[in-house]
């Protein structure tokens, strides 16, 4: 009779623990929330001869319409809090790029780079956004704004 006494508390058991698990709880937490945007978290300092030499690399033609179309650009200086779980920066000019609940992406770029290094970077992080998030940010982009002609990625610069 023992062997049925533990069959009925195991029956019991099941019941229980499959009766308190909800599967549309258990999907929402599978759910992964896509951001619109990459957020490219610039952290710079006043005096900054190199961060300055980035920016005027984020503002040359092919970089600052990157930038554009497919990043949030965020800009804290040396000092201010950075997000949770980021590594504080050994200096500047540093970059984080980030996806949801500011998870890194790639490494942080790290000092000056130049428009074809900058590229590279830019190009990196849309490309892990792809694989991380299962979407194409430059596919969306295209079709929101009925682009034919799409910007070319992995593009050498002169």
């Amino acid at each position: 009779m023992s062997s049925f006494f533990k069959f009925i508390i195991a029956t019991l058991l099941l019941f229980y623990f499959n009766s308190c698990s909800n599967p549309q709880e258990k999907q929402k937490e599978k759910e992964i929330i896509v951001p619109d945007k990459i957020t490219y978290l610039f952290v710079t300092q006043p005096s900054c001869p190199a961060c300055d030499r980035l920016e005027e690399s984020m503002n040359l033609q092919k970089p600052k319409e990157l930038l554009s179309r497919y990043f949030e650009v965020k800009k804290i200086y040396l000092g201010e809090p950075i997000p949770d779980g980021l590594m504080e920066p050994n200096g500047t000019p540093t970059v984080y790029f980030l996806g949801t609940d500011n998870e890194i992406l790639v490494e942080p770029m790290i000092g000056e780079k130049t428009e074809k290094e900058l590229l590279e970077f830019l190009e990196d992080a849309i490309s892990e956004f792809k694989i991380t998030y299962h979407v194409d940010l430059v596919e969306r982009y295209n079709k929101e704004h009925n682009i034919t002609k799409p910007l070319l990625l992995k593009h050498p610069v002169d």
